[in-house]
């Protein structure tokens, strides 16, 4: 980090216009290997919460839309969707369970919530849930979560804040609307 600060700090014309957008490139490059995506659809922020919070806050909401997450979601991503909820048209739809659950049971929950809500005459717009929950840390079933988003006509978005290099990850086969994550857990 201290060598690329050093080189900005030098030439910081230099590095900002001609050397930052060749290293970029090359971390998306590298990305795009791991996790089996086209470089050109991956973009680079802060950390996985600013993604999400990137993701939820493009969406343009109407009046009955929803968003459908999981009670484990990561504290800051429950935040934005409450914040959403109270500045938006938008509502929120808990799929609420404490672990130890099956697979089978949560995917089936997931699905009864969506119908719910869409047999109520809600659109749900998207559904978020983790790669890995954060507390407690436990592998979601988020590739079903992923097709059951597909099948249901809900956009799918991925917090893997703990998934690249914990779970196999295979984005081009699993082709979610959005996945987040952070390098460094």
């Amino acid at each position: 980090m201290r060598s690329f600060q050093d080189r900005a700090e030098a030439a910081p014309d230099a590095f900002i216009r001609y050397e930052y957008p060749k290293l970029l490139d090359q971390s998306r490059a590298a990305l795009a290997r791991l996790l089996k995506a086209p470089a050109d659809t991956i973009v680079l922020v802060p950390n996985a919460t600013t993604a999400v919070n990137t993701v939820l806050r493009g969406l343009e909401y109407q009046p009955g839309d929803v968003i459908v997450y999981l009670s484990t979601i990561y504290g800051a991503c429950e935040k934005t969707i409450e914040y959403l909820t109270e500045t938006t048209p938008v509502s929120g739809a808990k799929v609420n369970f404490l672990y130890p659950v099956e697979d089978d049971w949560l995917v089936n929950e997931f699905i009864r919530v969506v119908k719910h809500e869409q047999a109520e005459g809600r659109k749900v717009r998207i559904a978020l849930f983790d790669t890995v929950t954060s507390m407690p840390g436990c592998r979601v079933p988020f590739e079903r979560l992923t097709r059951a988003c597909k099948d249901l006509g809900v956009l799918s978005c991925i917090d893997g804040a703990h998934g690249v290099g914990h779970v196999p990850l295979d984005l081009g086969t699993l082709d979610p609307d959005f996945f987040t994550s952070n390098c460094h857990k």
